[in-house]
Parts: C-alpha cells; sequence; structure tokens
C-alpha cells in the first residue's frame, strides 16, 4: 500500500470534495483520483461510489479512513514536531475564540505579544460561536467559554484558565435616573439586560451579608452575546451583568459604571483545547504558555 495514495484518500474524505483536497495538495483532481483508483487496486476493494458531481465512501472505505485517519495526522504532527525540533516558534498558528472574548480585546492583545515575542509566527484567529472540530479544520488551539465540560474534549487535550465572574453595570445615563443602589436587594425589581445562558440556572449576587438570587426570567432582554449586553446598557436600557477579568475591575467599557463593587456572581469556564499529541510544535506551546500566563484568572477571583 503506497502512503501517499492513503493520505491523499483521507484528505478527500476529511474535505469533502476531490476540489478541495486538489487545492489542499497542490496537485490536479486526476491525481487524487489516480491516487485513489491505485488504492482501490492495491487493496482489491472498492472505497469510494463515483458519480458526475460527488462521491460517496462504501463501508470498506469508511473503516479504512476510521482505522487510517487518526495514525496518519499523528505520523504528519510526529514529522512536523521533529522538523522544528529546538527550533524557535515559527509557522502559522491557528487559533479559534467565541466573539464574546474576541471582543473584549484580551485575544487582541495576546496576539500582539505572542508577535513580539516571537515575530516567525504567524497567526490566523478565528472568532466563530460554535465547537470547531480542531482536527478536521486544521485548527492548533481554541479558547473555549462553557458552563460545564468542555465541548468537544472527548479526545483533545483541555488545560483550565480558571471560572470567570459577573460584574453589574450600567450606564450614567441610567444611574443619573435611577441613582446608584447601595444594596444589591434593589435589583429585584430593575429592568435586566442578560445573557440567555443565565435561563434555567440559578443566578446569585455574593458578597457582605449573603447571596441575593436574581430571577431571570423577568430580565426585559435576554441576548445570546455580551457585546449586545454592553450595547443595551450603554443605551440606558436597564442594568446588566458583564464579564470581569480581575478582581478589583471598575469599567469594561469607557461608557459604563460598575455597580455593587463589592458584590458578583459566578461566570463561566474558560479553557484551552487543543488536538492531543505527545508531541507539540514550539509555536503552539508558546502560545499555550503565554495565554496560561495572562488569561489564567486570579484564584481570588474564582468561586
Amino acid at each position: 500500500m503506497n502512503l501517499t495514495d492513503l493520505a491523499s484518500f483521507v484528505r478527500v474524505v476529511e474535505l469533502g470534495t476531490l476540489a478541495a483536497a486538489a487545492r489542499a495538495e497542490g496537485v490536479p483532481k486526476s491525481t487524487l483520483s489516480r491516487r485513489i483508483a491505485r488504492l482501490e487496486q492495491d487493496l482489491g476493494v472498492a472505497l469510494v461510489r463515483r458519480s458526475a458531481r460527488a462521491f460517496a465512501l462504501t463501508e470498506d472505505g469508511r473503516l479504512l479512513f476510521e482505522r487510517a485517519g487518526g495514525p496518519l495526522r499523528e505520523l504528519a504532527r510526529v514529522g512536523q514536531a521533529l522538523v522544528e525540533a529546538d527550533q524557535v516558534p515559527r509557522g502559522r498558528l491557528v487559533l479559534t475564540a467565541p466573539h464574546d472574548l474576541g471582543a473584549s480585546g484580551e485575544i487582541v492583545s495576546l496576539v500582539v505579544e505572542l508577535r513580539r515575542l516571537h515575530p516567525e509566527v504567524q497567526v490566523e484567529l478565528r472568532l466563530e460561536d460554535r465547537v470547531v472540530d480542531l482536527v478536521t479544520e486544521g485548527v492548533d488551539v481554541a479558547i473555549r467559554a462553557h458552563a460545564g465540560e468542555v465541548p468537544g474534549s472527548g479526545e483533545l487535550m483541555v488545560r483550565a484558565l480558571g471560572q470567570g465572574r459577573l460584574g453589574v453595570f450600567a450606564s450614567p445615563a441610567w444611574v443619573a435616573a435611577h441613582g446608584a443602589p447601595q444594596r444589591p436587594h434593589v435589583l429585584l425589581s430593575a429592568d435586566l439586560i442578560l445573557h440567555r445562558a443565565a435561563l434555567g440556572r440559578q443566578v446569585e449576587l455574593q458578597g457582605p451579608g449573603g447571596p441575593v438570587a436574581l430571577d431571570p426570567s423577568r430580565a426585559v432582554v435576554l441576548v445570546n452575546d455580551f457585546r449586545a449586553v454592553r450595547d443595551l446598557l450603554l443605551a440606558g436600557l436597564g442594568v446588566g451583568l458583564l464579564p470581569l477579568r480581575t478582581p478589583g475591575q471598575g469599567r469594561v467599557d469607557p461608557g459604563l459604571v460598575r455597580l455593587l463593587p463589592d458584590w458578583s456572581a459566578v461566570g463561566g469556564r474558560v479553557s484551552l483545547v487543543w488536538p492531543a499529541s505527545r508531541h507539540l510544535a514550539p509555536r503552539v506551546r508558546a502560545f499555550l504558555d503565554l495565554a496560561t500566563q495572562r488569561l489564567g484568572i486570579p484564584a481570588s477571583s474564582e468561586a
């Protein structure tokens, strides 16, 4: 069996079409077709069913892909690691993170610092609110915010950065109209702007004197993006909860005011996730270490 033919077969299946695989490998589609046909001849089985516009795997083809895909990817990672062994971090680093984290500016600052420390590293940052398949989409590291177990972490390495907290914020106009609350119980009757992740779970403000529970079902607006929460608060629509990155943070936006600074609620967890491998490229290791230093949430700000 020719390993080049096998690798081309796996690439075609991963990317879904001959055209996409041909672009990725830099060869004509006819070359990939010949490689797959040669592989079928060597094995004595049909691997794909071809049509004018598409192809589908046979049962033998599916079995081969399931058995060969992982080992081939590991071989590729080992080969890359050997090439990069004892070298400075260099090459393309592909990262993903939720839009909320990207919009906070912290991820951009992290990329800026990584580039200053390691100018030979090229960074591709993808901000997207979905669980990305790191292996099939060629992603090196994901930064994921989550409530429970890290999504898609079954065959991945996970490094917890910590659990954040949420502070109470409003606009100066809202404070001028309603006054700055001195006790969290005032919020029980205020117009709340919340992230919809609060639905179905208990939201407690914790501070001096014990917890105060908020009812997410009575929020005047629920949205699935903290950027929208921030914009609605800036418009003076009510009071809301936004992530705090440091215990003493008073503002998350020049136009917002933090209310009840001694009170906060438990937020989501943030973790680094990357494909499991014994061999990490220097650029990946450099990013993981830097992200842990810069994004790790101090213990004093955790629940």
